[in-house]
């Protein structure tokens, strides 16, 4: 399982260092003070989760599945090895939006508390968008299923910007900030408990997938 993460590593490193480009204009724009950081967090999380759909791209054109159904791994183990590779490039978003919030917030003096928030909350939305786009890149195949990567993107988000307009989210305010930061830290457990049953709709596919 080891090497098939380092394969995906290995076959997407070009693209992470571009990607790491884009960070870093993000970086000047949000220290110009053109947006708060949080913006950087969830560009940095929806980004970077865009490495296991290129995955699936590469692993097409190269028909790698069919060479790797041929090793004793077995197809589970496949499935397994994208998933801890998706969870690794989350978690790695999360944390190097961790590090420049806490180095803005102590620099620019803007609140930790609601920049810490920011970053797990965009966590556990890129949580999401995983345990969504996933299946669907076994079920349908990274081309066809490509399109809905932006319905599972901007479906909540206008969702949100709907619900905030039209006053939903005005209880929000009420609630005391202790509470408004544990529902906040709550957000990722719900998409990292559905990991589970997308990795099982993802081995059902594969299994049943002809390579």
């Amino acid at each position: 399982m080891t090497g098939l993460i380092w394969k995906d590593l290995l076959v997407l490193r070009k693209q992470l260092k571009s990607y790491l480009i884009i960070l870093a204009l993000y970086l000047v724009m949000a220290a110009l003070g053109l947006f708060p950081i949080s913006v950087v967090s969830a560009v940095l999380e929806i980004v970077l989760l865009m490495l296991p759909l290129s995955a699936f791209s590469y692993d097409e054109m190269s028909h790698w599945d069919r060479y790797a159904a041929a090793l004793p791994v077995g197809r589970r183990t496949m499935v397994a090895a994208r998933y801890l590779f998706t969870l690794g490039v989350a978690l790695l978003a999360a944390v190097v939006g961790l590090a420049c919030s806490l180095l803005f917030s102590l620099f620019s003096g803007e609140p930790v508390g609601e920049n810490l928030v920011a970053v797990v909350v965009c966590l556990g939305i890129g949580l999401f968008y995983a345990d969504i786009l996933l299946p669907l890149c076994y079920k349908l195949g990274p081309e066809r299923a490509r399109p809905w990567l932006y319905v599972v993107i901007f479906l909540p988000i206008v969702l949100i910007l709907g619900a905030y307009y039209l006053g939903a989210l005005d209880a929000l305010d009420a609630l005391p900030d202790p509470v408004l930061v544990a529902l906040g830290i709550l957000i990722p457990l719900l998409p990292l408990a559905g990991i589970w049953v997308s990795y099982r709709l993802s081995c059902s596919f594969l299994e049943r997938k002809e390579l």
